[in-house]
């Protein structure tokens, strides 16, 4: 009878083993398949930048100047003014100046959704270009559709030159980044999911 309880206990384990291999897996095959999709023509109102690298704020300064829409920066050093932020990520200072507004308050990505919201609810904003990694993006939208419910969020990925989010297996960096993505992924989804039950 122990001999079959144990069986049991190990067959269980090794069942759970494997479904947190495949969630895992899965979300990694997702983030690396996150492409920069051709922009819509939904009329945006703004584009929303995360901070946590310099592509991420050059290709959403690239969209925001090539449609004509306000840049807002969300988790921005407080420390850092304007212009050094521009420089650092390879973009005109000229159009910071103009039509870009820097968010200091936000630390983490649930703070980055409280910023994002106050800001855009400011300005009276409902659709927003959401700018980051690929594999930040899940999160990044689940925290931002919990603080802006009713904004229309548009996700627009680009890789990082740091993180090999389509082989984590062959470096050590993107296999911890992509594990910490992960966990934090799931217990937000998780938390989600039973918050709408």
């Amino acid at each position: 009878m122990k001999s079959l309880t144990k069986k049991i206990r190990n067959a269980f384990l090794v069942f759970c083993l494997f479904l947190i291999g495949y969630d895992f897996v899965s979300f990694s095959y997702r983030a690396a398949q996150l492409a920069t999709p051709q922009f819509d023509t939904s009329n945006p109102h703004a584009v929303i930048a995360l901070t946590g690298g310099s592509n991420r704020i050059a290709f959403a300064a690239e969209i925001a100047k090539d449609q004509n829409l306000p840049l807002f920066i969300s988790g921005v050093n407080r420390e850092a003014k304007p212009d050094e932020v521009a420089i650092a990520a390879g973009v005109d200072t000229a159009f910071f100046e103009c039509c870009t507004t820097l968010g200091y308050k936000a630390r983490t990505t649930y703070e980055n959704g409280l910023e994002v919201a106050q800001w855009s609810t400011k300005s009276g904003y409902t659709r927003l270009i959401i700018v980051t990694s690929n594999y930040h993006m899940e999160r990044a939208l689940l925290e931002l559709e919990r603080a802006m419910p009713n904004v229309t969020l548009t996700g627009l990925a680009v890789a990082s030159p740091a993180i090999k989010a389509d082989a984590w297996w062959t470096d050590m960096r993107s296999a911890k980044r992509m594990g910490i993505e992960w966990v934090k992924w799931r217990i937000i989804k998780t938390r989600r999911l039973f918050q709408s039950g």
